[in-house]
């Protein structure tokens, strides 16, 4: 648990799920990450580079993780500071986090479709540790599980580098777009825990018996996990330019326009996996733990066991229960898997008003997003997209997204939730989203602006050579 309590911390402290409120805006430059169909340029060639290529964090039960990560950035880390997480996420019906920062985007228009080449950082951490069993042991004061009832406490994380190239095709009969992304992975750390546990009656004896592994890939200091180590000297380098664990996926997806103003979309990103084949320290968790008579009450009416008012967490006696013996073996996971579907009706050239839904595929962790909004154009270079979502358990979510089109290129800047910003204690889901790209080799544009005298009009600009005086042409002559 101490491993997975740090996997989100090593690249929150210097990267930055891909927030729902931009899918609507198809014409940004970055929306192909929803939907490789929706790749697109309006210019010959489109470039970003980080830090501002397009950076993504999202997360729920904010409260909690901020103040993980305070306790982390100024190294005040504890045993307890561990415990607080888990008896906090022990409240909650599950935890996800996710962070994307492309470093890197380059995007070509040509006459047989749109090409892309993509470098990204990614990582994600989802655990949904409420349950009877968890509960028992973990919460202080009373608390009461059923005996013989198997729980699950199903977590994944993973930290790791994707390249990747996608396509997009030009408009069929102005009717139907596809998509595709080819994607090669390499893995810098994970965590993917199989283990399950129960308490049983044996002969009048309560014993909480577990099961199960969690497979581990992570870089050690001295045989002790340590996060900070991450980040000092050569280990960094040597950690992000691992490329011992590779993987293979893609990105497919269409867009079909129904009528001149209805139109639909469906996407499936990172249907792939990682070969996780480096730093392997996975651990099996097969061991029992007996709980000390009197600590428990047995009511044989409904079948459940009760903890006494006066004991505590039975959390700290049990942890040193595990023998924790290292398993080498090579393991491979799938990528969370994440399904979009969009609908949009165009009431205006300015106005549109879309439906979303965003289905993550996690074993045993499955969560869905939906988002209705109304995207409209502020002017010919503000556009705005905002409306209600409900993302996974949380209703109180207001999106709001910003696009700027300009002539040297397109910034974003957004949320999935305002109210975290503007009533950040009350909110439990955070998340922001930015970029900017730059539009390369752009044909310079040769006619002044449109003025009210003449509206089908436009002059030319005439610019001479500082040198010679005369006039200077669009392109030299050769």
């Amino acid at each position: 648990m101490v491993v997975l309590a740090l996997m989100p911390m090593m690249v929150l402290l210097g990267k930055a799920q891909s927030n729902i409120a931009f899918y609507p805006l198809e014409n940004q430059f970055n929306s192909f990450i929803y939907n490789p169909a929706f790749l697109t340029s309006p210019e010959k060639f489109s470039f970003s580079i980080f830090p501002i290529g397009g950076a993504s964090i999202s997360y729920n039960n904010k409260s909690i993780i901020e103040r993980f990560v305070s306790n982390i950035i100024s190294k005040k880390i504890t045993d307890n500071d561990y415990q607080e997480v888990l008896k906090k996420l022990a409240d909650r019906s599950s935890f996800n986090e996710n962070i994307e920062s492309a470093l890197l985007n380059f995007t070509l228009r040509s006459k047989v479709g749109f090409f892309n080449f993509r470098i990204k950082e990614s990582e994600y951490f989802s655990i949904l540790v409420k349950g009877d069993v968890t509960d028992f042991i973990i919460k202080t004061g009373i608390q009461s599980a059923s005996i013989n009832k198997l729980q699950d406490l199903p977590a994944q994380a993973a930290h790791y580098r994707e390249y990747s190239i996608g396509y997009s095709s030009q408009n069929w009969r102005n009717n139907f777009t596809f998509g595709v992304r080819a994607k090669m992975y390499f893995g810098k750390s994970s965590f993917f825990s199989g283990i399950s546990g129960a308490i049983n009656n044996e002969s009048g004896n309560y014993v909480l018996r577990t099961t199960g592994k969690a497979y581990i890939s992570i870089p050690q200091s001295e045989g002790v996990t340590n996060s900070v180590s991450l980040f000092t000297g050569s280990n960094t380098i040597k950690y992000l330019m691992n490329t011992g664990n590779p993987g293979f996926g893609v990105d497919l997806g269409f867009k079909y326009r129904i009528t001149s103003d209805l139109s639909f979309s469906m996407s499936v990103i990172d249907l792939g996996k990682i070969n996780w084949k480096t730093n392997l320290n996975s651990k099996s968790f097969n061991s029992q733990y007996k709980f000390p008579p009197g600590t428990v009450t047995y009511n044989a009416g409904n079948g459940t066991i009760t903890k006494n008012k006066s004991n505590g967490s039975f959390i700290d006696s049990i942890s040193s229960k595990f023998d924790l013996v290292v398993d080498s073996k090579a393991f491979s996971r799938p990528l969370p898997i994440t399904a979009y579907a969009g609908l949009k009706y165009r009431f205006s050239s300015s106005l549109k008003i879309s439906l979303t839904d965003r289905y993550v595929i996690l074993e045993n962790m499955n969560y869905n997003s939906f988002l209705v909004s109304a995207s409209f154009d502020l002017s010919k270079k503000i556009s705005v997209n905002t409306g209600y979502a409900i993302i996974g358990d949380l209703y109180d979510n207001i999106p709001l997204a910003l696009l700027f089109n300009r002539s040297f290129g397109q910034i974003y800047v957004g949320t999935d939730n305002l109210m975290s910003i503007i009533l950040p204690s009350s909110s439990g889901f955070a998340g922001i989203t930015f970029g900017a790209c730059f539009y390369l080799f752009k044909k310079r544009n040769q006619l002044n602006s449109e003025s009210d005298e003449y509206p089908f009009y436009r002059h030319r600009k005439i610019r001479n050579s500082n040198k010679t005086g005369l006039i200077l042409k669009e392109f030299p002559e050769s």
